[in-house]
């Protein structure tokens, strides 16, 4: 028996130029968003519908050289020992929904995995980037890692808050999503959320739920999510991550949950007895409009604005 394999043949520019009837310079100069050429826009648009429906993808290398630029994007991730699964997952989806972002708009995906105590970033240094972003970046370290890179860089922290305008902050707007979750009669709820490495976004969360201490269980782990089932004197509870309302919801120990959702998976939720709040955007979308905002030479060193809240749906 002969073995036929296929090859599928790389789509070039000048597949698209020919099937465009136009030049390959044309198509260059289209593709790699060239600026000081006069080219129809009926013209431009034909070139990436055609490019879109050829599959085609840019040369990393080549872009690099006309547009001076390399397209890396790099994504940081803070890892703790032991991290919970809930959180494994926060990361995953965020960073999965990011990169095809980031892949259909012709940049390239760096990931960096992070001790989130002592973070090295030898190898990082050595790639010339063109944005960051830094995910639950934890406070006394942020400035060692941030001064690795090139001024002018945008760097975009995610779950994390710092006093600094250079940087732009993508947060949820846990204050709004608080105030719709908390009762009239707080005297029976508490609030259970998963920990974070940024300690002042763990402030702002408590100070936007106003519960008491005693109200309070900031989660590093299964076995501390198990502990409260054997030990809990609130009939309600106000949750943070719907991957915890999903574990809560089979121990079955509160009479109703609130669930602020956080990971834009509320279909995991199946009690009758648990209510959502969702937010009007994923987080890795926000992400990458901020993104696209700043690499424009944006001098956002001038500007108030440095942290961007994610809306609660207006539907909750």
């Amino acid at each position: 028996m002969t073995r036929v394999i296929l090859l599928l043949k790389k789509t070039t520019m000048k597949d698209i130029a020919t099937k465009a009837n136009v030049s390959i310079a044309t198509v260059s100069y289209v593709l790699n968003n060239v600026d000081n050429q006069t080219i129809p826009e009926t013209t431009r648009s034909h070139i990436l519908r055609l490019a879109e429906e050829l599959h085609y993808i840019p040369n990393l290398t080549a872009r690099s050289l006309v547009r001076k630029k390399t397209g890396l994007i790099g994504i940081l991730i803070n890892k703790s020992p032991n991290m919970p699964y809930w959180k494994r997952h926060n990361y995953s989806s965020f960073i999965g929904n990011l990169e095809q972002l980031l892949t259909s708009a012709g940049y390239h995906t760096l990931l960096f995995t992070l001790d989130a105590a002592n973070p090295s970033l030898d190898i990082i240094v050595e790639r010339k980037l063109e944005a960051v972003f830094l995910v639950d970046v934890r406070d006394d370290v942020f400035y060692s890692i941030s001064s690795h890179f090139v001024e002018g860089i945008p760097l975009i922290l995610m779950d994390s808050i710092i006093e600094d305008k250079l940087f732009k902050q993508i947060i949820f707007d846990y204050h709004t999503a608080l105030q719709l979750a908390s009762p009239h009669d707080p005297s029976q709820v508490c609030l259970i959320m998963e920990n974070y490495n940024n300690a002042s976004l763990v402030r702002y969360i408590l100070e936007a739920v106003g519960l008491s201490e005693d109200a309070i269980y900031i989660i590093n782990d299964i076995s501390e999510l198990e502990a409260i089932s054997t030990n809990i004197r609130f009939t309600k509870a106000i949750v943070i991550n719907e991957f915890i309302g999903n574990y809560l919801e089979r121990l079955n120990i509160f009479s109703s949950i609130t669930v602020i959702c956080t990971c834009h998976c509320p279909e995991i939720l199946t009690s009758a007895n648990t209510r959502t709040i969702t937010f009007k955007e994923d987080k890795s979308d926000t992400a990458f409009r901020v993104m696209e905002y700043l690499l424009q030479k944006v001098d956002y060193s001038t500007q108030n604005l440095n942290r961007h809240y994610i809306k609660v749906n207006s539907e909750n």
